[in-house]
């Protein structure tokens, strides 16, 4: 079902376990309550995506990564990467707390987590009280869908809302990195160039 921006709608929805296609920063995501292991595994069987292949969260500041992840891992470096790049295209692969998201995580022991440079998705991060699971809105192995006719002819039937966020002229997805040790490894090379 197709629904304009409205905030929320948006927030109830996630909050009842929807799964949502929403656009971002960069491109166009579905998202849902990243400990909803029923929207997770919704997310998976829609976009055909591997079972191995991991989500990654959104958050609402920099303080919240403290909730997710290994203490020891959040050095000045990894502090200093979020300073400069977010809120903003860049996803940082960090090692997770025990088994803390486990249901998107695929049995790895980090997590990629990203704020996103939306006024309309922070505003609902600070609305919440989780993280948002997300990926990119298509089926895996397409190029991601750019407006919201693709996405519902798509995805109509099967996820719970579309928001019209108008059509994306450059989507370029985030940049993902993972920071281990203080060394970073660029595992996507999106719209921020870094160099490892």
């Amino acid at each position: 079902m197709i629904i304009k921006s409205d905030e929320n709608k948006i927030v109830e929805a996630l909050s009842s376990g929807k799964v949502l296609a929403i656009k971002t920063d960069t491109v166009y995501g579905l998202i849902c309550d990243a400990y909803n292991k029923y929207a997770t595994d919704k997310i998976y069987r829609v976009k055909q995506r591997e079972a191995k292949k991991p989500l990654s969260i959104f958050v609402k500041s920099k303080d919240d990564v403290e909730k997710y992840v290994d203490k020891n891992v959040l050095t000045d470096k990894v502090f200093n990467i979020m300073k400069m790049y977010w809120p903003g295209a860049l996803t940082i692969v960090l090692k997770k707390k025990n088994e803390l998201l486990d249901n998107i995580t695929c049995g790895l022991d980090s997590i990629g987590i990203r704020m996103p440079n939306d006024t309309l998705l922070l505003s609902v991060l600070n609305k919440i009280d989780f993280p948002l699971a997300q990926t990119s809105c298509n089926i895996s192995g397409e190029k991601e869908y750019k407006d919201i006719h693709t996405i519902d002819e798509k995805f109509g039937n099967e996820i719970d809302y579309i928001i019209d966020g108008g059509e994306i002229i450059n989507s370029i997805a985030s940049t993902v990195i993972e920071v281990d040790n203080d060394h970073i490894k660029v595992l996507r090379q999106g719209v921020i160039s870094i160099d490892e």
